[in-house]
């Protein structure tokens, strides 16, 4: 057993580089499949304990106007109803000391920040908020500067006052600035009066139900607790349903995480593939090795436990090498997505699963994919194996060879055609080969396409809405006095008044489940609206017929959740009155990973049928010519300081222009965005290195085949030549076969993705660039991959080559 050890080391040390090609093979497997699986792992769990931390509540009501603290006994009495909490979110406007613009903030006023029941604020640093004082998110101080002791100046009803930052905290519900989020802060109730709330009062209700929980028992208990405001004239703006198990994010996250799991397998399986081609190599080049040891006695069990030691301890290297790096990378990746749900990641973790699968899958793929070769090599006799020479190959006896053999001789130069007639001397290792080659460009492709179908979604998106700035008031305003003020800006256009109204839908006395995490409400527009038209699904958008009509279009997610179709009728109550409606189409939604209100569109003119009164406007859609970014903040500065002096709050959440709302929507899938093209780098390093493994393979096995052509007069620049071409031919077939592949792949499972990921169908749309590019990475890749098994191949002796 001693000689046979020694045989072990020696195979492993004198073949250098193959055990290194072996190990950075296995390496990069198992360093793809802990980081993702860590990833997963560390995401959701981090994320579901940050909310339960939080101690999440199970109904959240955002109001209309401001209720009495005194109406929180008799909600806390309703049946089903735990225990209550309550906030203020007030739109204000700040500004640093010394700047003359002011900028539009939302300040949240909670009565007492040391008991804190449902959706708790956390402290980060500094302290809590006292009379006369601030504290400032952490998403807003990160994106804002801000820092602890800074003096901000505010507009209050006493007039411009300047108040310090005392602390900075973390909230579990505030949109991130750099996605279009408005700068947080953190007030207490003894400075409510300094922004014109009422003493004893809120305007947003956390609940927590008696359990167990369940999403129809909170859906219910929210009826009447909206109920019971509705008969204190209160309207409910907002109603959030949240799991107390399960973060809001996680649907999000879970799909990004599916794609992370499919390009970990195929990671481990790239990588098995090398170890298959590369241990099928070594026991091709030591068969005379094996006819000794036979010939010598040793049984073929012997010979397979050599060969198998072998490749567990080149497993074993790679997978000690990739474990503390695939950790590390696990954790900082989580760090970065969790950032975007403003999760404090907290101390260095590890994925325990993701151990278990990088040992598990990094020792045991590796052996399975060497069983084929090792026990063909291990049960060949004697008289087979020593009559190898290592010269030996397949090429020359199908029609296939002797049509390679004939092009080349007709058409190309003699290296050439030598190094296309190697291409295909071992059909099985080019087969191994490009199959890691193809599959890497197929994914690259795939990855790609899905990256530029995302991007078209959302330009189209943006194309639909042919407004230039959205404005949302806080508490709804005259129509006629809207569109007067935002008629005395030089730019504004058209201008559109919508009316949002909040409602409950119901069918069959069933009330209706929404894909929107923040509930529904009813958005009413002009039937012949020109400003704005979603994706249509099914049925038909609004027209000038449907004024006076009651008819509605709901989000296809909500019709399929709910098994509605076009031309059924919905129970709708609006304020104390319930209706029929009829569905008249379903259109494709947008919602991404944010807590989004559902939109419900409806004709403004019907709406004015059933609540009769003044005409008011919720929204105003301006249309305007701004094609750049920064004439569009400045028109949108003006329209905001022009509505400031007539008294009129703008909604900081519902205030938005087109421009920067794109490039809000792309900032949040860069995320996603980045983490594929990181998969798709990996699986190009993956076919790099398989590359590079089967040419310097091909060097070992066609050592004394060197020897004879130089001992003829070819020349080392004639060998490296030869090898790099046949390099450089890998990387072309590769990419010619990968193209027709990639392109019918694409579609599908852009599509599929788009579903997992974002739960929408992608526009897609094949990306034609991305074919140039990999076609240049497979050529460098190529270039890398061959430079050093060419090298070694033209300095290679004659006397060294035919000694081998």
């Amino acid at each position: 057993m001693n000689t046979l050890w020694h045989k072990v080391r020696a195979d492993l040390w004198l073949s250098k580089s193959r055990s290194l090609l072996a190990i950075a093979s296995i390496a990069i497997g198992v360093f793809c499949v802990g980081t993702l699986f860590g990833m997963i792992d560390l995401q959701l769990s981090k994320m579901d304990a940050a909310h339960r931390q939080s101690q999440p509540s199970h109904i959240n009501l955002i109001l209309r106007g401001d209720a009495d603290n005194g109406l929180l006994e008799r909600i806390k009495a309703l049946p089903g109803v735990a225990g209550i909490d309550s906030m203020t979110p007030v739109t204000m406007h700040f500004r640093r000391s010394g700047q003359t613009e002011w900028t539009l903030a939302t300040l949240m006023i909670r009565p007492d920040y040391t008991d804190q029941r449902y959706d708790q604020t956390g402290l980060d640093s500094g302290a809590w908020p006292s009379s006369g004082q601030v504290a400032v998110e952490n998403l807003s101080a990160a994106f804002g500067g801000f820092n602890i002791s800074d003096q901000l100046e505010f507009q209050t009803v006493e007039g411009t006052k300047t108040l310090p930052i005392i602390g900075i905290v973390r909230h579990p519900f505030v949109k991130p600035p750099k996605f279009g989020g408005q700068p947080h802060f953190f007030a207490d109730a003894s400075s409510s009066a300094l922004f014109g709330v009422p003493a004893n009062s809120f305007r947003q209700l956390l609940v927590q139900i008696t359990p167990p929980y369940s999403a129809d028992r909170a859906r219910a208990v929210a009826v009447d607790i909206r109920n019971l405001l509705a008969r204190h004239q209160l309207a409910v703006n907002v109603s959030l349903l949240q799991d107390p198990d399960k973060h809001w994010g996680r649907p999000f996250l879970a799909g990004v995480n599916g794609v992370l799991k499919i390009m970990a397998l195929v990671s481990l399986a790239l990588a098995s593939v090398l170890i298959l081609n590369t241990i099928a190599a070594h026991i091709a080049q030591q068969t005379d090795q094996i006819g000794v040891m036979k010939a010598l006695g040793a049984r073929t069990s012997t010979i397979a436990a050599v060969y198998f030691s072998e490749t567990l301890l080149l497993a074993l290297v790679g997978v000690l090498l990739a474990l503390p790096f695939s950790l590390a990378a696990a954790y900082f990746s989580s760090c970065q997505l969790l950032g975007l749900f403003n999760i404090d990641c907290g101390r260095f973790e590890v994925s325990k699963r993701a151990i278990y699968w990088m040992v598990l899958g990094g020792l045991l793929a590796p052996v399975l994919a060497a069983v084929g070769p090792v026990l063909r090599g291990a049960s060949m006799t004697v008289r087979v194996a020593i009559a190898s020479y290592g010269l030996g190959a397949d090429f020359g006896y199908s029609r296939l060879d002797s049509w390679v053999e004939r092009f080349g001789a007709r058409f190309l130069p003699t290296l050439h055609a030598a190094a296309l007639g190697n291409l295909f001397r071992r059909k099985a290792r080019l087969v191994l080969t490009q199959g890691v080659l193809i599959l890497a460009g197929v994914m690259f492709l795939v990855l790609m396409s899905l990256i530029t179908s995302l991007n078209l979604t959302l330009d189209n998106e943006m194309a639909r809405s042919r407004y230039a700035v959205l404005l949302g008031f806080s508490i709804d305003q005259p129509e006629s006095k809207v569109v007067e003020i935002a008629g005395q800006i030089a730019e504004s256009g058209k201008v559109e008044v919508w009316r949002r109204l909040p409602m409950e839908m119901s069918k069959n006395g069933r009330a209706l489940r929404q894909k929107g995490s923040l509930g529904a409400q009813l958005l009413a527009l002009p039937a012949d609206s020109k400003l704005y038209r979603p994706l249509i699904e099914a049925g038909r958008w609004l027209n000038a017929d449907d004024a006076g009509q009651r008819r509605l279009l709901i989000s296809a997610d909500s019709a399929e959740l709910n098994g509605i179709r076009v031309g059924d009728w919905l129970d709708i109550t609006i304020g104390a009155a319930s209706q029929a409606w009829r569905v008249i189409g379903t259109y494709r939604w947008l919602a991404g990973g944010n807590p989004t209100v559902e939109p419900v569109y409806a004709s403004l003119e019907t709406l004015r049928d059933i609540t009769p009164g003044p005409e008011m406007a919720s929204f105003a859609l301006i249309d305007a010519p701004i094609t750049d970014l920064n004439r569009e903040a400045d028109y949108l500065r003006r329209l905001k300081q022009a509505f400031q002096q007539q008294g009129i709050e703008l909604n900081a959440y519902a205030t938005q222009a087109k421009l920067a709302q794109r490039q809000f929507a792309r900032n949040q899938f860069n995320p996603v965005i980045g983490t594929l093209s990181g998969l798709a780098c990996m699986i190009a390093a993956v076919g790099g290195i398989g590359l590079s493994g089967a040419l310097a393979i091909g060097v070992l096995q066609r050592t004394r085949e060197i020897g004879v052509l130089r001992a003829i007069g070819a020349s080392s620049k004639a060998v490296y030549r030869l090898f790099m071409l046949e390099g450089l031919l890998q990387g072309i077939v590769a990419w010619l076969l990968s193209l027709p592949l990639a392109y019918v792949a694409a579609e599908p499972v852009s599509r599929q993705l788009g579903e997992i990921m974002l739960g929408i169908q992608l526009d897609f749309a094949f990306d034609w660039w991305a074919v140039g590019y990999w076609l240049a990475i497979l050529s460098m890749l190529a270039w890398l991959a061959s430079y050093w098994p060419a090298r070694k191949a033209a300095g290679l002796t004659v006397r060294e080559s035919l000694g081998h």
